[in-house]
């Protein structure tokens, strides 16, 4: 007899594996806002605040499993340094719920060290706010409209952005898509995700205010998207300096800086729109090694835009004649599927159950042999 796990089988399997994987030395607490979820006193928490409630119940280091749900848990504060699992991305599931927020905001620098995976957050992801340094955050596996570091008392410092699905695909924005505040960041990755353009905004020249601003950063494996149908042509930066852009593919929107482009370095990437955005610049300190400019890179389904149409029949694998195949440092594929940490759009970080194969008789006394077959990236 083959029997799919329920939420609850899913859950218990998945503390279990938790516990083995992270140790005994942290808790696991579960929010779960579904109807019928019935709260355990120190780690179930239900209801409209349930994961705000975990958190505050949380101490450092503490695991806190986010049950998907098909209401939003809401806006949340992140205090204390913790690491917060979804269900995924989009994952392979019995069930199309996920794991929704609105905003998360990671304010405190007592937060550093905090990981965000397997979320949709439907408005904003904020960094900073309260003075003092804010390191070491780990973002993937999740779909987020924007990134916004607030204030320049709070300084950001190795942040590794990876695996996620950015922009208007979840709503309406007229900002950037990534906005850190040029000179209080470093060593910030941002690698293997899929990054869509804001909305239009006008202006003298009829294109749009950029996608990212970053300062001494790594972009590398990335595909920006935008809609590739204005005169002027998008920009996939704002203000970018002192950073390396590596093997990303720029589809619809040129890598060009609508404020600022100075002092980065442009390498193997490739840049498809046929705006006058498309070339990549030797100016301003800017060097160019190994691009390619105005080849399709030939996606599965990929189209121009500024959001995924589906994220059922969405593939940005490249087909094959792809110019991007092998065309990264080293020998690698340029785009989301490249990299040491490809791409995955599940998303589905820590092991979900699949399949659940047990007899239909045991007899007393006798082993219960069962078969599990788990996924996870």
């Amino acid at each position: 007899m083959k029997t799919f796990f329920n939420q609850k089988n899913r859950l218990a399997f998945l503390l279990a594996m938790l516990v083995t994987h992270y140790g005994t030395t942290q808790n696991i607490l579960t929010a779960d806002r579904n109807p019928g979820a019935v709260a355990v006193a120190g780690s179930v928490f239900v209801g409209a605040t349930a994961l705000q409630d975990a958190i505050a119940a949380a101490v450092d280091d503490d695991i806190i499993h986010v049950i998907r749900s098909s209401t939003s848990y809401g806006a949340i504060i992140v205090d204390k340094r913790l690491n917060i699992f979804g269900i995924g991305l989009f994952p392979d599931t019995d069930g199309s719920s996920r794991s929704y927020v609105t905003t998360v905001e990671i304010a405190d620098p007592v937060a550093s060290g905090t990981r965000i995976s397997g979320m949709v957050i439907s408005t904003s992801l904020t960094l900073g706010g309260i003075a003092g340094a804010l390191n070491n955050l780990l973002i993937e596996n999740s779909q987020i409209l924007r990134i916004q570091h607030e204030g320049s008392t709070t300084t950001l410092n190795n942040i590794i952005i990876r695996n996620n699905l950015l922009g208007n695909g979840i709503g309406a924005s007229t900002e950037e898509t990534i906005d850190f505040l040029v000179g209080y960041v470093s060593n910030v990755v941002i690698a293997n995700n899929v990054i869509y353009g804001s909305s239009a905004l006008a202006d003298c020249c009829n294109a749009s205010q950029g996608t990212l601003t970053t300062d001494f950063s790594t972009i590398e494996n990335n595909l920006f998207i935008h809609t590739d149908v204005v005169s002027g042509g998008w920009f996939a930066f704002e203000e970018l300096r002192n950073s390396i852009v590596k093997n990303n593919i720029f589809y619809g929107i040129g890598p060009r800086g609508k404020l600022v482009l100075s002092n980065n370095t442009f390498e193997n990437n490739l840049s498809f729109t046929s705006k006058p955005t498309q070339g990549f610049l030797t100016t301003g300190g800017n060097t160019s090694v190994n691009n390619i400019t105005g080849q399709n890179p030939l996606f599965v389904n990929v189209s121009f835009g500024t959001g995924v149409p589906s994220l059922s029949t969405f593939d940005p694998t490249l087909d094959t004649g792809s110019p991007a195949l092998g065309s990264g440092t080293s020998g690698t594929d340029m785009g989301v599927y490249g990299g040491p940490i490809p791409f995955n759009l599940e998303g589905t970080l820590i092991p979900t159950i699949q399949v659940l194969d047990v007899p239909s008789m045991v007899i007393e006394g006798n082993d219960l042999n069962v078969h599990i077959q788990a996924k996870g990236n």
